[in-house]
């Protein structure tokens, strides 16, 4: 056995050729002249493998991470280290240069290879959609048997944009793309539909209310043939707010409360707190507003009556006394409602 090009025998080959002169041919990496990156321009996400992914890396570390990413090593090198440098920006041009070292058959070997990275600036998809309008979905803000009042859209605008604030760290798609005030309420239109459930939830979860979901069809992808849909999402404020009275059943109570899940309420005649579920709604009436609450004196008391002068007609009414009210004075001044012909006091 022997080397063909410089002779030597007794010598293990590789290739057909011998270890000293097999490594003078040998590189360690597959030369690549040019690479490139691409980038949008708006979010900095880099596109990779045909996927975007967010990124907050500068240009320079995104063309030392293409040029690490994009080295060809021979199965023969181990331990290979890939020192990227930069050496002159021209536009959206990088000339840089790769130092590479590894060990081949146990011997070290150093390599320098030229190449060009190109940084292309393009719109990720979110993007492409955020800035066209696009959105996924329609909240829409209505109240049952009214208009929801000023202070009550002011403050689901605030909770719309600070949960659509934090939603935005993590999903690019969570942006309101157009806010529609009407006359029967408030459409908010949103940009991913995941998102759009998050804020209704958050919504819900200070103002109460009924929620329901309907798909409509928008259009129909070209690649799979299959239908597009949007989701509208209708969260019906309740015709009541706190303070009001309703009646639920047989009971008459004062509402002290709602949350996403249920309302809270004070019985007036058995003074006990209560809850009841939203998917109950329906089944609950509204008796009278927060606006009928009236002012009226305290005019005798007895161990067993407590006795006020009707608000209206002035003529005097016996309450049967309970611990809410026992404390009460004659003069006092209180608040009281009537509802379905009968005065309650309030406390």
């Amino acid at each position: 056995m022997f080397c063909p090009k410089c002779g030597r025998e007794d010598e293990d080959l590789f290739k057909g050729l011998c270890k000293s002169c097999f490594l003078k041919e040998f590189q360690m990496v597959k030369p690549v002249h040019e690479m490139e990156f691409t980038v949008c321009a708006h979010c900095g996400s880099i596109l990779s493998h045909g996927k975007w992914y967010d990124s907050e890396l500068t240009d320079e570390e995104l063309v030392e991470k293409t040029l690490i990413e994009n080295v060809d090593a021979d199965e023969l090198v181990k331990d290979l280290e890939v020192i990227p440098e930069i050496l002159t920006v021209r536009g959206s041009i990088f000339d840089c240069m790769i130092h590479v070292e590894g060990e081949v058959l146990g011997e070290t070997l150093v390599e320098e290879h030229a190449v060009e990275v190109k940084r292309n600036r393009t719109m990720c998809p979110d993007c492409s959609k955020f800035a066209s309008g696009y959105y996924e979905s329609v909240i829409q803000i209505r109240a049952d048997k009214r208009v929801p009042g000023d202070e009550e859209i002011q403050a689901i605008d605030e909770i719309v944009r600070n949960r659509t604030r934090k939603l935005s760290e993590k999903n690019r798609m969570a942006y309101i793309a157009e806010v529609m005030t009407l006359k029967e309420g408030v459409d908010y239109y949103v940009g991913s539909y995941k998102a759009a459930r998050s804020i209704t939830n958050a919504i819900k979860d200070v103002f109460g209310g009924v929620v329901k979901e309907s798909p409509k069809i928008a259009g129909r992808n070209k690649s799979t043939g299959k239908d597009l849909y949007r989701i509208w999402i209708s969260l019906r404020l309740a015709a009541f707010k706190k303070g009001d009275f309703i009646g639920y059943g047989a009971n008459i109570c004062r509402v002290s409360g709602f949350d996403g899940n249920k309302v809270f309420m004070k019985d007036l005649d058995s003074h006990k707190t209560s809850s009841v579920s939203w998917r109950d709604y329906d089944k609950i009436e509204l008796l009278a507003g927060e606006d009928d609450v009236k002012k009226t004196t305290v005019t005798s008391k007895t161990p067993r009556t407590i006795q006020i002068l009707h608000p209206e007609t002035y003529e005097p009414v016996d309450i049967d006394l309970h611990e809410g009210i026992s404390d009460l004075e004659i003069g006092v001044e209180v608040d009281v409602v009537e509802i379905k012909g009968k005065l309650y006091i309030l406390y």
